[in-house]
């Protein structure tokens, strides 16, 4: 099974004063590791596109995306998806990749976004996917300002449909989580888990001939802790995921 992730990688900019001297520093992190190598030996395979990449190298038409059962974007805002550099810099049409996205999961295409600073609505708004092609495809409803709740005490999802198939065999006891998205699913979608009683947190639904879903927080730290990434059902559960998404026999 193929699956494209994009996303899942900054860059950090700073600045040391030493004595009278301003030193620049800059880092590089990439988040998406740990998840690909967990999920892999589940029989998926992936293709990863970094955040510094996507306005490049994302598939331009529904066809190129055919080549993937399921498509995740995860913590990289609209703009990114939107905004080819020969748009930006040259002033060129080319297709609207988010309308391209919303073909490819109507015509069979499994689709997840997962959440974080730049998820759905993101910090300050700035993700900006209500207003966009993917609004009808996703199974939650987005606010249109900065979605993000903190919950540094911690807040552990609530599990409501316990035999999807996409928790098969996965752990019961889930661990904390310190934030998410703020979402409410929509009419006809299926709400697994949420948080806080009335946010959405796992939710799915079949568009089209396709599946799209939505985990509402991060795959990778900060809100995502160490108790949720060496979590045994880690794996397990974002493989169940993946393949109900692509069809895959679940």
């Amino acid at each position: 099974m193929k699956v494209l992730l994009a996303g899942e990688s900054w860059v950090t900019r700073g600045e040391n004063a030493v004595g009278l001297d301003v030193i620049g520093m800059g880092s590089y992190t990439e988040a998406a590791g740990s998840f690909m190598e967990k999920i892999s030996g589940h029989g998926i395979e992936f293709t990863y596109i970094p955040g510094q990449r996507v306005s490049v190298d994302f598939p331009m038409t529904e066809e190129e995306m055919k080549e993937y059962q399921v498509i995740i974007i995860s913590d990289i805002g609209s703009n990114s998806i939107l905004l080819h550099p020969k748009v930006q810099n040259n002033c060129e049409r080319i297709p609207n990749r988010l309308k391209e996205l919303a073909k490819y999961v109507e015509h069979g295409g499994g689709l997840l976004m997962c959440g974080g600073y730049m998820g759905f609505s993101g910090f300050m708004g700035k993700a900006r996917f209500g207003i966009t092609p993917l609004a009808g495809v996703l199974p939650v409803t987005l606010l249109n300002y900065d979605d993000r709740i903190e919950e540094p005490s911690g807040v552990i999802p609530q599990i409501h449909v316990k035999d999807h198939p996409i928790l098969q065999d996965v752990e019961e006891n889930w661990p904390y989580f310190l934030g998410y998205n703020c979402l409410k699913a929509k009419e006809g979608a299926v709400e697994i888990a949420s948080v806080n009683e009335t946010d959405a947190f796992i939710t799915v639904w079949d568009y089209g001939s396709g599946r799209c879903g939505v985990f509402a927080s991060d795959i990778a730290p900060h809100w995502a802790p160490p108790a949720f990434l060496d979590w045994k059902s880690y794996g397990l559960f974002f493989a169940n995921y993946l393949r109900w998404l692509g069809h895959g026999g679940l």
